[in-house]
């Protein structure tokens, strides 16, 4: 690109450096005209020596001319290079910002073409990648005029992968949220039922507890039943002597009536006793 500059440079200073061309010479890029257009036009290619001042103005208006006409194709010469030298520079920079172009984004597409986005959240870490790449672009020197044509043209390109990206990414939010959610029911459910096996849990033990309190208040009744019956059968053994005692004492005495009504009395006694000793539990 510098070269071309140079060059065009070089050109324009044409019209500074280009000698004067000779009367002949220009003379004879003159046009033709009619020899009954004007007279003094027709002599313009035929000069008379008749007269030192008509040659000399025609003469002077031919190098006018012939001046006008090298300005002209000059320009003309100038316009073409200028232009040829334009689309060179826009070649080239197509040329070079591709290159950089396919170079830095190479990872990128790797990622693409790999999966490595195929993921949840993968829109986001997508995007983080490209704004990665394009400044990496933009910190390139020298990438001419075609630079931000050729970038856009790529992101062009990338607005279907994209597209899929934000698509595979949301249906993979919205299977994320699904799963999450169930998973949310299951754990609540598992929750409920652990707190009804630790409420059942609790229950059994209470009732476990009750039954054990209300065994040991019938063996402490039970207990209770047996001494008392002990005391009782203890009682009635000794009343059942003391009388024993006083029928025998009647009886030497000489009160066989009495006597008599004692033994009866003696003999429900004993089987009232011998009835509890046979309601004993064993």
């Amino acid at each position: 690109m510098l070269s071309a500059e140079r060059e065009l440079t070089s050109i324009l200073g044409l019209r500074d450096q280009t000698p004067v061309p000779s009367q002949r010479r220009c003379v004879g890029l003159l046009p033709s005209f009619p020899p009954q257009t004007h007279p003094d036009c027709a002599s313009l290619g035929h000069p008379s020596p008749k007269s030192s001042l008509s040659i000399g103005f025609t003469d002077h208006f031919s190098l006018s001319i012939c001046l006008s006409l090298r300005s002209g194709e000059k320009m003309e010469i100038i316009k073409n290079k200028k232009e040829g030298f334009l689309l060179q520079n826009e070649e080239a920079s197509v040329k070079y910002c591709q290159a950089k172009l396919d170079q830095l984004s190479k990872a990128l597409m790797e990622s693409v073409s790999a999966g490595t986005f195929s993921v949840h959240g993968g829109h986001k870490l997508y995007r983080k990648a490209k704004e990665r790449f394009e400044w990496d672009y933009c910190q390139v020197p020298r990438k001419g005029v075609k630079a931000y044509e050729v970038l856009q043209s790529f992101l062009q390109s990338q607005v279907a992968t994209e597209k899929s990206i934000l698509q595979a990414d949301e249906a993979l939010t919205y299977r994320e949220k699904a799963i999450a959610e169930e998973r949310a029911r299951k754990e609540a459910a598992e929750k409920e039922q652990e707190l009804l096996r630790q409420k059942h849990w609790e229950q059994q033990r209470q009732i476990e507890a009750q039954e054990r309190s209300l065994r040991e208040d019938i063996v402490q009744l039970r207990e209770k039943l047996e001494r008392e019956r002990e005391n009782l059968l203890r009682e009635q053994e000794r009343m059942l002597e003391h009388r024993l005692k006083v029928q025998n004492d009647l009886l030497t005495e000489g009160f066989s009536n009495e006597s008599e009504q004692m033994k009866e009395e003696m003999n429900r006694l004993r089987n009232i006793i011998e009835n509890n000793k046979k309601d004993k539990t064993p």
